[in-house]
């Protein structure tokens, strides 16, 4: 076999392994789906403000391969829970980062001409931030 042929054998060779391992580290190393993570239940979390629809994003609580007890994967609004402990609406807010309580949601809070209601599964609820998540929840948080 000629040098020049072993020379592009070799360095196709490279080229490959180089390419396989990118793959395998961009598999390795992606945030997790909900297929890689162990979800005990989901709930829908709906937020607005003035009438229009408030974005909860993608990945609230995972890091890597990990999650937190609440995460969310999709800007979807679903909430996903992990572990058999219970789990708080304000307990999701804190992982988010965000602001929530009786009186205010996100940076709204309650004022002499606005004011937050929640709604869980279509009735009014005032537990607010000590609200227990349940499996199939429906909760609408509505500020205006």
């Amino acid at each position: 076999m000629k040098k020049s042929t072993k020379k592009k054998i070799f360095a196709i060779f490279i080229v490959l392994a180089f390419l396989g391992s990118g793959l395998i580290s961009a598999f390795l190393y992606t945030t997790p789906s909900q297929n890689q993570v162990q979800v005990d239940w989901g709930a829908r979390l709906a937020i607005t403000t003035f009438g229009d629809l408030y974005p909860i994003p993608a990945g609230v609580g995972v890091t890597n391969e990990t999650t937190d007890k609440l995460f969310t994967l999709n800007s979807d609004g679903i909430i996903y829970k992990t572990g058999e402990e219970s789990a708080t609406l304000v307990e999701f807010f804190e992982i988010w980062g965000e602001n929530f309580n009786s009186t205010c949601i996100l940076e709204y809070c309650n004022t002499e001409n606005h004011s937050m209601r929640m709604y869980v599964n279509n009735v009014e609820n005032f537990d607010y931030e000590l609200y227990t998540i349940k499996n199939n929840d429906f909760i609408l948080i509505d500020y205006r």
